[in-house]
């Protein structure tokens, strides 16, 4: 067993909060960018307005797996970190909008 974690892919995220049904997929990047083209189902919840307070509300089930996805720019790491912080401890990486391939919605 190796001690490094794999991180998912953008698309392997995407599969696994479409198909688990405890789930969710969060894109943490800007509006604008979401709005240019973002992945069916995914929540929008931009890192520099991640606080609690909006966190909880739109999420209040601490316990849901929470696959986040992001850019570059707007790095899912940083979000995952900020997340655990919150109490969502299965908040997960799921990779960089730029590595996606597939049809995105407007």
């Amino acid at each position: 067993m190796s001690i490094f974690k794999k991180k998912l892919t953008v698309n392997e995220a995407i599969n696994k909060a479409h198909t688990s049904q405890n789930a969710l997929l969060i894109d943490c990047r800007i509006k604008e960018e979401y709005s240019h083209g973002h992945v069916a189902g995914a929540i929008n919840i931009p890192l520099e307005k991640m606080t609690a307070d909006r966190v909880l509300r739109r999420i209040p089930d601490k316990e849901k797996e929470l696959y986040i996805i992001g850019s570059y720019s707007y790095k899912p790491q940083n979000a995952v970190r900020t997340l655990k912080k919150m109490g969502y401890k299965r908040a997960v990486f799921g990779g960089y909008m730029e590595e996606h391939y597939g049809v995105l919605k407007k």
